[in-house]
């Protein structure tokens, strides 16, 4: 009895630790299917990110708060279609960081990656990344790599390597 109290105790202590190291951990473990997790993550609203001129238009011609990383990777990735111009594409780029920056500040440590192969990876997992852990959001992927497929590699570089410098600090 003794030793299941123990246990219990470590657990809970563990729990409250991941939770004040990352609180987007905290919210996960309240969310059991695995595309909810996915989309909880990659659809949060972020509510901190100054708009400009050109954020504005870009917002209007969209139809999106581009507050969030998927409405700023998706609309990354079919930017050829969407008709973007140069300046519009440099800004989701830009966003995409403010997205991030916004993510380290709230105590919400993400990374993104996409899978290729035979056997994509999709879901959320953890990894501890300069002793701090980090949510793991894996996009799956599948053998071919059409151009939408390397805008989203791309614009999943920007995010991730923002979140990294962050992390680093």
């Amino acid at each position: 009895m003794k030793k299941t109290l123990i246990t219990f105790l470590i657990f809970i202590y563990s729990l409250a630790v991941n939770a004040q190291e990352n609180k987007l951990l905290a919210e996960l473990n309240r969310i059991d299917d695995i595309d909810n997790q996915v989309f909880h993550i990659i659809k949060n609203p972020v509510s901190n990110i100054e708009d400009n001129d050109l954020t504005l238009g870009l917002k209007k011609k969209l139809k999106s708060e581009l507050n969030t990383i998927y409405s700023c990777m998706d609309t990354y990735a079919n930017s050829k279609e969407l008709k973007l111009d140069e300046n519009e594409i440099s800004e989701l780029k830009t966003r995409i960081e403010n997205i991030s920056s916004e993510f380290y500040k709230s105590k919400k440590y993400i990374l993104v990656k996409t899978s290729g192969g035979i056997a994509p990876i999709y879901g959320v997992g953890m990894d501890t990344i300069l002793n701090k852990k980090v949510a793991i959001v894996y996009l799956g992927g599948d053998c071919s790599m059409t151009e939408v497929d390397m805008k989203w590699d791309e614009i999943t570089e920007i995010f991730n390597k923002k979140m990294k410098s962050l992390l680093s600090k």
